[in-house]
């Protein structure tokens, strides 16, 4: 089974900018119920924000109204390919001891497969 093979029905993805703060970051993560959001410069990709990400700011003592999730994101994060098995994707996910991997189609985003993704059964 492939990551496009879950993804089969058209959804709206959440990003950040590298300029917006922790706390815009958290506020998006929950009000969409999402762990984790890609980061852009513009139109580049150039991380992933995650809840643990978030947790490491504020035990660190970060201002959440003013430190941008550049400080604490992930810089050049692992990405997959929509052709790519969900064994191989579970492996990474163990390796990189992560729960979210965008995915890339011709380098543009299609979405962000979660360790969710991988255990909810497929209907």
């Amino acid at each position: 089974m492939k990551v496009s093979d879950l993804h089969q029905h058209p959804h709206r993805l959440f990003t950040a900018q590298v300029e917006e703060t922790l706390d815009e970051a958290a506020d998006r993560m929950n009000w969409h119920q999402v762990g984790a959001l890609p980061v852009f410069d513009g139109q580049q990709l150039v991380g992933i924000i995650t809840e643990r990400d978030l947790t490491a700011a504020l035990a660190e003592g970060a201002d959440p109204a003013g430190t941008p999730v550049s400080e604490y994101m992930t810089p050049a994060p692992t990405v997959l390919g929509p052709d790519s098995e969900l064994v191989e994707a579970a492996h990474r996910m163990l390796e990189l001891g992560v729960r979210h991997l965008p995915v890339l189609r011709d380098g543009r985003l299609v979405g962000v497969l979660s360790i969710r993704d991988l255990l909810a059964p497929t209907a």
